[in-house]
């Protein structure tokens, strides 16, 4: 379910069947609603029962776990009984009908005929209006059903914004207006900036200069250059901040709703119950690392007395790993690899039987690569799993596994390198994985998600006070804090784009043709080059290849790699280049690629 409903006023209803059907198909609660013959709240009442089964499909909230204690009784805790707001749009022809959604607190939009028509809405309160559906459809840029979702976002944000008083926010990059000065010298001030103020003159010398706006006038800060328009929601304050679960009395300019939506996505594409997923939307994959070992880290050290843990990964574990274990000050071991980057389990083995002989005490972080940045490699995770089961679980000690799948988190669900009808979290243990939004998915917002499980976030938080003080309601267990709400609405769009929101039909298609384009790619490099120099592990959407002339690399955006010698070839380390071929890689660029490869000088000598 969406965390929009629609509602329509009979006539509007039966007009636009088309309409009808598209939001339904996308998974939009749809109601024909007769405000004229139900009661004065009929629409209060519909928008609770939304809210109600809305609820039952909740991603889950933090009123579990201990809060602050607030020493002023009128600003006692929230009850964490009280319901999340969840936005409804009712589309309406009729002034009562407009006055009666309006009273429910819902988004309304006014549907008439005429101009008098249209006026008499807006006069009652609504907060759109448009000739038709298909103006109003029209209007606010909406080129598919299910972008009906954002609607409510594009008006309310403005409102809220329009009215904000209270917290350290200027909005100034988003306020229409233009600066006025009421000073004595602004010699220094350009004209088309500044102008003064006939009410305040400024012959007095050393008179304070004051700044004024003058909010009739055009936008303070012109950002059409970087085609954000106006009254776009690229051109609204989103700030989601915190734990998107977490209902926020005082603070409504977030894209909250939207966000558990997109976990809601992940816990369908992995086919994990709601009531069991949790996560949030981070800035990227290495914020997603970050504040996976964040989290285990203080698990690890809460049930292990207080010892910390031996971060263990490979060789070719993506370089914000130990970035993030130095600022955590987190110990590290390396595991060496085998000759395509996956983790070395007979050395993993030998570690670990090292650690438990000589600091048995200590608790094991473990980093699974699903995809590693060079080769693409996935790591034996049931082979990790079982090893740590084996040597550190039966022996009375702990451990947890955060899986790194920037890349790999889009594809891994549906070609199931693991086995069919696997939950990451119970059946291999894992406590939290990191995945990209601009890598696979190609979000043009830099974004991820950091998935999690009920268990273990009841597990790491259970006693720890992570409410925030002066935000009612808000609990944060994240490194950033305030996070880009457009970032949110980006990727929200771009998965519902895949059909994620429904039966992710689009992105299984781009996931099976882009294998498809690895074999070719894979057939075409063997006949050039011979297939004993290609690396191309299992699974991998990476191709590496001997290195070409740097002027191939820079005009292709070739990745370099630098790998191991295999056996045939001398000691030493062998220059591969790395393409990943993903939806925008296709056999014509993958053909006109090679016709310069070939004839590369340097390819040439590398092969002689």
């Amino acid at each position: 379910m969406r965390e929009v409903a629609v509602y329509i006023c009979p006539q509007v209803y039966d007009c636009n069947t088309a309409f009808v059907s598209g939001l339904r198909k996308n998974d939009i609660d749809v109601e024909r609603f007769d405000a004229a013959t139900s009661a004065s709240d009929g629409y209060a009442k519909a928008v609770v029962e939304h809210n109600k089964r809305l609820a039952s499909s909740s991603i889950g909230s933090f009123s579990q776990y201990r809060d602050y204690q607030y020493d002023d009784k009128e600003h006692s805790k929230p009850s964490p009984t009280e319901d999340f707001h969840f936005l409804c749009i009712a589309i309406e022809d009729s002034r009562i009908g407009v006055r009666s959604a309006k009273a429910a607190g819902m988004c309304v939009v006014g549907i008439g005929s005429n101009d008098i028509e249209l006026d008499r809405l807006r006069a009652q309160g609504a907060h759109a209006v448009a000739s038709s559906v298909s103006e109003l459809l029209r209007q606010f840029g909406v080129r598919n059903y299910y972008q009906i979702q954002y609607l409510p976002y594009s008006i309310y944000l403005r409102d809220i914004a329009n009215r904000k008083v209270g917290y350290p926010v200027s909005l100034l990059d988003t306020l229409r207006g233009r600066f006025v000065t009421t000073t004595a010298d602004v010699g220094d001030v350009e004209d088309d900036e500044f102008e003064e103020s006939p009410d305040h003159p400024t012959e007095h010398a050393g008179s304070t200069r004051r700044v004024e706006l003058d909010m009739h006038a055009n936008r303070i800060i012109p950002r059409e250059v970087l085609g954000i328009q106006p009254g776009t929601l690229a051109d609204v304050y989103i700030n989601n901040v915190g734990w998107p679960q977490d209902k926020i009395d005082t603070v409504h300019f977030n894209a909250r709703g939207l966000e558990m939506d997109i976990i809601r996505m992940f816990a369908k594409l992995y086919d994990i119950s709601t009531d069991d997923m949790r996560g949030y939307l981070t800035s990227g994959g290495t914020e997603g690392n970050f504040t996976g070992l964040w989290w285990q880290r203080d698990h690890l050290r809460d049930v292990s007395g207080g010892y910390r843990p031996i971060l263990l990964t490979s060789d070719q574990t993506h370089y914000s790993v130990a970035k993030a274990a130095e600022q955590l000050d987190i110990e590290g071991r390396l595991i060496k690899t085998t000759e395509t980057g996956s983790i070395d389990c007979v050395d993993l083995k030998r570690v670990l039987h090292q650690i438990s002989a000589e600091e048995p005490h200590r608790a094991i972080l473990m980093i699974v690569n699903i995809g590693t940045t060079q080769t693409g490699a996935l790591d034996d995770l049931p082979c990790v799993h079982e090893l740590l089961e084996t040597i550190v679980q039966r022996r009375g000690g702990h451990y947890s596994i955060h899986m790194d799948a920037a890349l790999m988190g889009a594809v891994i669900p549906i070609i199931q390198p693991f086995g069919k009808d696997i939950d990451y979290f119970k059946d291999y243990a894992i406590s939290t994985i990191a995945i990209s939004g601009h890598k696979f998915f190609g979000s043009v917002s830099i974004c991820g998600v950091l998935l999690t499980n009920k268990q273990f976030l009841d597990e790491c938080f259970a006693r720890k006070d992570v409410g925030v003080r002066y935000l009612t309601g808000l609990h944060d267990i994240t490194p950033s804090g305030s996070r880009s709400g457009f970032s949110v609405l980006s990727f929200h769009n771009t998965l519902c784009g895949l059909y994620l929101h429904t039966d992710s039909r689009r992105l299984k298609d781009v996931v099976w043709q882009c294998y498809k384009n690895v074999d070719y790619f894979v057939e075409q490099m063997s006949a050039v080059v011979g297939k004993q120099r290609i690396i191309h592990p299992d699974y991998s959407l990476t191709v590496c290849f001997p290195r070409p002339s740097e002027s191939i690399m820079i005009k292709w955006s070739l990745m370099p790699v630098s790998m191991p010698r295999k056996e045939n070839d001398d000691d030493g380390t062998f220059e591969y280049a790395g393409v990943c071929i993903l939806v925008n890689v296709d056999t014509t660029r993958i053909d006109n690629f090679l016709t310069e490869y070939v004839h590369d000088e340097k390819v040439r000598r590398c092969l002689q």
